[in-house]
């Protein structure tokens, strides 16, 4: 009977093969890297969510993308972006080089191309600081404000001074102008017809041409505690009047005043500042009577 022979070198070339075929060969590392967000950040509330967060680690590139209610004013959506700027520039070990925060109200704004955010918070590189976008409009009492320069006004402490009423469903803003005696609490010693309508031709410009949805503009002048105008001024007839040539026309006025004055042709220079007066007056005068709702005027106006 024959003998077996081993070789002991199998044995090892075996259990080395062995070992080898329990192992896995090709698997991928463990992901350590940072993982995208999938929730928002929480100053900016639960009822976001996150669209999309991509985050390049070697190039420090961020681009984080939220939806948010429908109904955002534009006071939210700027504490949103201020939010959301913090929070990229924060959650990770370094900073981005380069970001872009983008805030939408709609889903399908961000779904369907080209891409279309109510707001934006970016940085590009090299960049000092970020640019901020927002592009829900302000309130209608924000937009009263800005366009009249509300903050700037001197009579903001006084207890009487210019007040307002933003009526944003109707689209309506209504203006109460005190006629007072410079910057203080006492009535002007006296009013006339083309001073009134000078400050309500200068409201109506400011409020038309910096409020593209104000449908109408209600004007109320206050002297001694008496009503001494209420005008009511659409749109439709703001554009027809052209204040602008109104108000053209009226400083041409001046300049025949002072020929007046200076010639003496006009007569004294009480005389001839009566006749300014009155020449300013008829001047507004046919422009007021072109608004198709008929103004209210107090009978003490001259």
């Amino acid at each position: 009977m024959s003998k077996v022979r081993t070789f002991p070198w199998l044995l090892s070339v075996a259990f080395a093969m062995t070992s080898l075929a329990g192992c896995p060969q090709n698997e991928p590392p463990p992901d350590t890297g940072p993982k995208p967000d999938t929730v928002c950040p929480k100053e900016i509330g639960s009822s976001c969510k996150v669209l999309k967060d991509e985050w390049d680690d070697k190039k420090l590139v961020a681009e984080y993308h939220i939806l948010v209610s429908a109904d955002t004013k534009h006071g939210d959506a700027e504490k949103y972006l201020q939010a959301l700027y913090r929070h990229l520039m924060t959650r990770r070990d370094y900073p981005p080089t380069q970001l872009g925060g983008f805030v939408y109200t709609d889903e399908a704004q961000f779904k369907t191309p080209p891409l279309s955010p109510v707001g934006s918070v970016t940085q590009k590189p090299g960049e000092k600081s970020p640019t901020f976008e927002n592009k829900i409009a302000l309130e209608l009492w924000q937009q009263v404000e800005a366009a009249i320069k509300l903050s700037s006004r001197a009579d903001r402490k006084l207890k009487r001074k210019l007040e307002y009423k933003a009526d944003a469903p109707a689209h309506s803003v209504t203006i109460i102008v005190p006629f007072t005696e410079g910057v203080t609490e006492e009535w002007a010693k006296e009013i006339d017809y083309a001073q009134v309508i000078s400050f309500f031709s200068e409201l109506s410009q400011q409020l038309f041409n910096n409020i593209p949805d104000l449908k109408t503009f209600l004007f109320r002048a206050r002297w001694k505690d008496q009503e001494m105008a209420q005008i009511e001024l659409s749109r439709a007839d703001y554009d027809k009047i052209n204040f602008a040539e109104v108000e053209r026309r009226v400083g041409q006025l001046a300049g025949r005043t002072f020929l007046e004055l200076t010639t003496g042709k006009g007569g004294s220079e009480a005389s001839v500042e009566k006749a300014h007066i009155r020449r300013r007056a008829a001047e507004y005068k046919k422009a007021i009577d072109q608004i198709k709702i008929k103004p209210i005027i107090n009978p003490l106006l001259k």
